[in-house]
């Protein structure tokens, strides 16, 4: 048995694709331990950014009420944040694509009472969280929801999917660049560079990240300075503002 097999016996890792964990698997602090090590390492950082989200009131969770139980969505009120992209950008958009969506999914009744009928993609790389949400569209008929099971390091599959997708897009990057950072330094800049070569002007990206860690006793606003200069350098900055304990930026690519 490989060491990509032995790190997904345990349940919350079983879901995930294979590339991802052969990344963690390479890097730097990790590669050079036995093999046990290798697999112990790999776990725990696989459960900072990954396994949290799998508890069992997500797991069991029931409809929308599965946001107030997942960790990087319980604070959120998302008919608040809709409401302000609106009064931003307008609603003009034809699909949203929510990369590392989490349990974003469920919150399409709020995204159909802000756009009105629009597409919603979510891509996830937790195999549980994509079942569960394409479920819950199946089951309220929501025809033009689904999310998808990928990998946000497979920049093929990722443009595939952007331009495959009806304009004016709307892109989320929801409280995801700590988990690429801190997977490969500097790839979120990558995706980020990449993902602007395929937007038009009627595109929007909408990232976030915490203002405080998942135990709330750290705050990051220092640390988040990088990102925001990034978007200046290479994006158009239309907005920022903080909600939910969470700092937000809209930019376009043009």
């Amino acid at each position: 048995m490989n060491l990509i097999e032995k790190t997904k016996q345990k349940r919350e890792f079983s879901g995930l694709p294979d590339t991802l964990i052969e990344k963690v698997l390479e890097q730097k602090q990790i590669k050079n331990k036995s093999d046990e090590e290798k697999v112990k390492l790999t776990r725990a950082f696989l459960r900072k950014y990954f396994g949290v989200f799998l508890t069992n009131k997500v797991l069991k969770g029931k409809d929308e009420m599965v946001l107030k139980s997942h960790i990087s969505s319980k604070k959120r009120d998302y008919t608040l944040f809709y409401k302000h992209i609106v009064s931003v950008t307008g609603s003009k958009f034809k699909t949203i694509i929510d990369f590392g969506c989490g349990m974003n999914g469920f919150s399409y009744p709020f995204i159909l009472g802000a756009f009105g009928e629009i597409t919603y993609l979510g891509v996830e790389s937790t195999r549980q969280l994509c079942d569960l949400q394409n479920s819950f569209f199946e089951k309220n008929n929501f025809s033009k929801a689904k999310v998808i099971w990928g990998d946000l390091f497979n920049s093929l599959e990722i443009k595939e999917i952007v331009c495959k997708s009806d304009c004016p897009r709307l892109i989320f990057l929801l409280q995801v660049v700590d988990a690429l950072e801190n997977i490969e330094p500097n790839f979120s800049k990558e995706f980020l560079i990449s993902l602007k070569s395929q937007l038009n002007k009627e595109d929007v990206l909408v990232i976030s990240n915490p203002l405080k860690s998942i135990s709330g006793r750290n705050r990051f606003d220092i640390k988040r300075r990088w990102l925001e200069e990034f978007i200046k350098e290479n994006f158009v900055l239309i907005d920022k503002f903080d909600l939910f304990e969470e700092e937000f930026l809209i930019a376009k690519g043009i």
